[in-house]
């Protein structure tokens, strides 16, 4: 399964070690070290769900709530089903100075949240490579079959079954992790930040003003600058600067 090793490349014995060393600052009540610890994983190329969770928890008892809801935001993005993450990502959100209220979305777009939200990346993992092996084995099986007449009835249900699966979890996967459907999107870190009407502090008008913490979809880049588009429609110019792309 040579195709699934990038989906879960293991931390290095180093990395390893800023991660226990992160989590046991923690939970001494040194959120700063522990930080310090996490990114110093994250610097190194590694990420996981459970890395960007402990971020956000180690920024939020700093009171780093822009912080706090980036790494959630993260980890929510490789495990979207993880309900501790969700959870937490709610309370920081409750905390944010900007109140948006999200338009009425698709159905279709809706179900297909709902689906690559539905299963923990470790069952789907285990699955498609569950079908993977399936799918291997009952080809194999034909081939040094092939010649003796019809395949059996189990032969030929476990060849469809499987192939159905692999095309059904696997695709889930690889959309999933490649984020091949979705939008770039940030989160506004300047405590305050005008939006303007154009890509240019001359010649754009100040249209809404946003603050910490609250996320934006990035339509498109012109410089130094960003379109961005709220999740009630609000559209406006601001500065990369101002931003972190999630």
């Amino acid at each position: 399964m040579v195709w699934l090793a990038f989906l879960a490349s293991p931390p290095t014995a180093a990395q390893e070690a800023f991660f226990a060393e992160g989590n046991r600052l923690y939970q001494a009540g040194d959120f700063a070290g522990a930080i310090v610890q996490y990114d110093s994983v994250r610097s190194a190329g590694f990420e996981s769900p459970e890395l960007y969770y402990n971020l956000g928890n180690a920024h939020f008892r700093t009171g780093d709530v822009a912080r706090a809801v980036l790494n959630y935001e993260r980890a929510a993005r490789l495990d979207p089903a993880d309900e501790d993450i969700r959870a937490n990502l709610e309370v920081v959100r409750r905390r944010l100075q900007d109140r948006i209220e999200p338009l009425p979305r698709f159905w279709l777009l809706i179900a297909a949240d709902w689906w690559m939200a539905l299963i923990p990346r470790g069952w789907l993992l285990t699955g498609t490579a569950a079908c993977y092996l399936a799918v291997g084995a009952a080809v194999v099986a034909a081939v040094l079959r092939r010649g003796r007449g019809r395949l059996p009835a189990g032969l030929r249900a476990t060849l469809q079954v499987g192939a159905g699966g692999l095309l059904l979890f696997g695709g889930t996967l690889i959309v999933r992790e490649t984020k091949a459907l979705e939008a770039e999107r940030a989160i506004v870190m300047a405590a305050e930040a005008r939006v303007l009407s154009a890509p240019s502090e001359e010649g754009g008008l100040t249209v809404f003003t946003l603050h910490a913490g609250t996320a934006v979809r990035i339509d498109r880049r012109a410089g130094e600058w960003a379109e961005i588009v709220l999740a009630d429609g609000k559209v406006g110019w601001l500065r990369l600067e101002a931003l972190e792309v999630i």
